[in-house]
């Protein structure tokens, strides 16, 4: 997954995302924790950031992610399906959440976009 630049504001929606994704099934597993922390690593998230995602609303993150390029949309959904799948489970609230966050900031659109081009 290439990594992408994302500004200070964008990567703390990212957190709360992340956070919200982590969240969904009521079940915080140390494998989806584990990939959160690399993630951080990876895009430079320091406890500045972090501590502004985990307060920001979730509504406020994802009108953050509707407002980010088409390729940083689709990265940070790349970040959530890690998380997703970081505990082996597939959980109906994780997609429920995904599906939701993909069509609020138009994910869901730009994927049919690329596969119609296959």
């Amino acid at each position: 997954m290439p990594i992408v630049d994302f500004n200070e504001t964008q990567k703390a929606a990212i957190v709360s995302l992340l956070i919200e994704m982590i969240n969904a099934d009521a079940v915080v597993d140390p494998s989806e924790c584990a990939v959160f922390d690399t993630i951080c690593v990876e895009y430079g998230i320091g406890e500045d950031i972090f501590n502004l995602g985990r307060s920001l609303n979730s509504m406020v993150a994802i009108n953050i992610m509707k407002n980010m390029s088409d390729i940083q949309k689709i990265v940070t959904a790349q970040l959530l399906i890690r998380v997703i799948d970081a505990d082996a489970k597939d959980d109906d609230m994780e997609i429920q959440l995904f599906n939701i966050i993909c069509k609020a900031t138009g994910v869901d659109i730009l994927v049919n976009a690329r596969d119609s081009k296959i």
